[in-house]
C-alpha cells in the first residue's frame, strides 16, 4: 500500500476551492484522469459514482470512484469501487484561513494488485510527487477562476 499526503493553502475562500473540486466537468484539467464523467446522479453528492480513464505510468485503467465523504466546504472524500491493478481512495479537507484564504489537504492510499504490488516501493516516490502537482495545479486552476 502506498500512503501519500500533501497540502496547499490558495488564495481564494473555501467555497470557490471546494466548488472546483466537487465539479467533475474540471476534475480532467488538474488530476491524471481523463474522460471523467458522473455515473449516477444530477449533482455530485454522497454514493454518487464518477467513471474516469486513470493513466498511471505504463498503465491504464477504467475506474469508478464513488464519494465517500461530502461535506460541503469541508470534506470531499472517494474510493475505487471498480476492480483492477489498482485500488485509490482519497480526501480531501478545506480549511479557512482568514477571510480569504484556504488550507486544502489531501491524503489517500493506492493499493496495486497481484504481482503489481511488487513495485509499490518503487512507485511511492512517484505517486507522492505526483499528489502534489496535482495539487499544485488545482491552485493555479482556482486562483486563475476567480481572477
Amino acid at each position: 500500500m502506498i500512503n501519500y499526503q500533501s497540502d496547499v493553502i490558495i488564495n481564494r475562500p473555501v467555497e470557490q476551492a471546494f466548488k472546483l473540486a466537487a465539479d467533475v466537468a474540471h476534475l480532467d484539467d488538474w488530476t491524471d484522469m481523463t474522460g471523467t464523467h458522473l455515473v449516477s446522479g444530477g449533482d455530485l453528492a454522497l454514493g454518487s459514482e464518477i467513471q474516469t480513464t486513470l493513466k498511471f505510468g505504463p498503465m491504464k485503467q477504467v475506474m469508478t470512484f464513488q464519494v465517500s465523504e461530502f461535506d460541503l466546504q469541508r470534506r470531499l472524500g472517494w474510493k475505487s469501487v471498480s476492480k483492477g491493478a489498482l485500488a485509490w481512495d482519497a480526501l480531501y479537507l478545506f480549511e479557512p484561513q482568514g477571510t480569504g484564504a484556504t488550507r486544502v489537504s489531501t491524503a489517500g492510499q493506492l493499493r496495486l494488485n497481484g504481482l503489481l504490488r511488487l513495485l509499490e516501493p518503487l512507485m511511492a516516490v512517484e505517486v507522492q510527487a505526483g499528489e502534489a502537482k496535482e495539487l499544485l495545479r488545482f491552485k493555479q486552476l482556482v486562483e486563475a477562476a476567480a481572477a
